[in-house]
């Protein structure tokens, strides 16, 4: 679950970590008025207007504009709010900006400008362990920085158990060049929140770009990006509000709502299985035989006939699909649970399906299962093994071509 910046702000403020004074607004005219109360909070001369949306490379997009009056808030908000941004990190139609955060200019300084950095928090997969990736290079460019000097990107390995030791915080502040004890210090304790920022809220990134260090040594993250565990949302029910299911796209938001595990993939084999193991070795398998899956799709533990139909739905409206596998082990969802639901769609809409399905139903109820598949005269083969079903896709896509 992605997080816009704003409520990434809200959640360090928690840990009294210090943020740059901000506010929302969703119009030009509300810009004006929120811009009046920044200039005279902050009594700076600038503020920074950013587009809220998520993905990154909003600074290159023209999504974060700099007013030096009310004016130009009016202006620039008039030119961000309801236009599409296109970044690296969205589709070619991009993101709609509908609402922006005017914040004030920390880079605002008579006596020197900032040392900026880059600094995240993540889960490595691989090792099982969350580690802190960091570099003295932060800003806008970090990406090519990143390409062309790997060597200058650090990395930190946190053991699960003891957590982020002081000598690792310490570390990691003298590696970043925070060599006298002002700037080491406020360096220690912000780290040390920031960690538990992320611990606390079961978060899978949290990454600061950039983060910045005043002239007086002050440690502010200028730019918060915070990626929330969909699985651990059962913990913090308060983020389901957050949750701007508008963001999503058209299928996904439907999975979501249908409490299906789906994620799009670029393919043309739709799969849907029951558990989230059985659907890696379908998508092994698929990939083994010459076709490229369509979609993860995990119909769950608990499924009944409705949510079957809906996941089938989903697949049938990927018009990149050319022949979808649903492989079933029935335990808790039994096989004609499975079958009833695809021939219930398939009466609902009133038309044939037009391309070729193939079902691999073993376990519960299994023999039910193929004669309701049987009965019903749609074009779906009905196979006993995994390694048939492949055989059978294999010859399907050999067709096609």
């Amino acid at each position: 679950m992605n997080l816009y910046e704003y409520q990434g702000r809200e959640i360090l403020n928690l840990f009294s970590i210090q943020v740059p004074y901000g506010m929302l607004a969703t119009s030009p005219e509300e810009a004006v008025n929120v811009a009046k109360m920044i200039f005279k909070k902050t009594k700076k001369k600038s503020l920074v207007i950013k587009a809220q949306i998520h993905a990154g490379g909003r600074g290159k997009a023209g999504g974060i504009q700099i007013a030096k009056n009310l004016n130009e808030v009016y202006e620039k908000s008039k030119k961000i709010l309801g236009k599409y941004l296109i970044t690296p990190q969205t589709s070619k139609e991009g993101k709609l900006v509908k609402k922006i955060l005017l914040s004030e200019d920390v880079y605002f300084s008579e006596l020197s400008l900032p040392a900026e950095y880059y600094l995240s928090i993540l889960l490595n997969r691989e090792i099982e362990k969350n580690i802190i990736l960091y570099s003295k290079e932060g800003g806008i460019n970090i990406e090519d920085f990143s390409k062309k000097n790997p060597d200058k990107i650090y990395t930190e390995t946190i053991d699960p158990i003891l957590g982020l030791q002081l000598f690792q915080i310490r570390k990691i502040g003298f590696n970043l060049g925070m060599h006298n004890n002002s700037s080491l210090k406020n360096f220690c304790i912000f780290l040390s929140s920031l960690y538990k920022a992320y611990i606390s809220h079961d978060a899978l990134l949290l990454e600061i770009n950039p983060l910045i260090k005043t002239y007086d040594n002050k440690i502010i993250p200028v730019d918060i990006k915070i990626i929330l565990d969909n699985n651990a949302l059962f913990r913090h029910k308060k983020y389901n509000s957050m949750h701007d299911r508008n963001d999503m796209n058209t299928i996904e938001k439907e999975a979501y709502e249908a409490k299906l595990n789906f994620l799009k993939l670029e393919g043309n084999v739709g799969c849907m299985v029951n558990g989230a193991g059985l659907a890696m070795a379908t998508m092994d398998m698929i990939k083994s035989c010459g076709g490229i899956p369509a979609n993860f799709l995990d119909i769950g533990g608990s499924a009944d006939t409705e949510r079957v139909e809906k996941a089938f739905r989903l697949i049938l409206k990927d018009k990149s699909v050319k022949t979808i596998l649903i492989n079933i082990f029935g335990g808790i969802v039994r096989c004609d649970t499975v079958a009833e639901g695809i021939i219930n769609y398939c009466s609902k809409i009133k038309q044939d399906i037009e391309i070729p399905v193939v079902v691999r139903l073993q376990g519960t109820n299994e023999e039910i299962a193929k004669q309701l598949i049987k009965k019903s005269s749609l074009p779906i083969y009905s196979t006993d093994s995994l390694r048939e079903a492949a055989e059978k896709i294999q010859e399907i896509l050999l067709h096609l071509r």
